[in-house]
């Protein structure tokens, strides 16, 4: 009699403990379901918007580039052992705009080198890098005209 009770009692208990854990699954998921969707809908706002294909079309508009070359300077350390070879190129809006580049590139490169070996270390950093190409750009536009929309480096190594 007694073994009959505790194996009545057995099965009823662990009917009840899959009971528990069915309703604590479900519930769980529901919980996480509906905090996903919250955190969705209030994180929407901060997300940035889809690229329309009017940026693809105006990012595809790049003018005529023109390679300026290499530069290997010294970076101005205190130490003097650290070096910068760089290469690059800039974009001018036409064709015109390219042979003026051409007929003055000594003045182009005289001036990318003298930005270049005046930089430090901290100037350098991929931080700064824009900050480096409007530089470039500024001046050279300032020797020679109006002509260079933008500079890019191609190869970029600090040592």
């Amino acid at each position: 009699m007694a073994d009959e009770n505790t194996v009545e009692t057995g099965q009823k208990k662990s009917g009840l403990d899959l009971k528990i854990i069915i309703i604590g699954m479900v519930i769980f998921i529901v919980l996480v379901g509906g905090s996903f969707f919250l955190m969705k809908s209030i994180m929407a706002p901060l997300m940035p918007a889809e690229e329309t294909s009017e940026t693809e079309e105006t990012t595809a508009e790049i003018g005529v580039l023109v390679p300026i070359g290499e530069f290997m300077t010294n970076i101005n350390d205190v130490a003097g052992t650290r070096y910068l070879k760089v290469e690059v190129t800039v974009e001018s809006a036409d064709e015109k705009a390219k042979e003026k580049i051409e007929a003055y590139m000594p003045v182009i490169r005289d001036s990318i080198q003298g930005i270049l070996s005046a930089k430090t270390v901290a100037d350098l950093d991929i931080r700064n890098r824009d900050n480096l190409k409007m530089e470039i750009k500024d001046k050279i536009n300032a020797k020679i005209g109006e002509t260079i929309n933008n500079v890019y480096f191609t190869s970029f190594i600090m040592q």
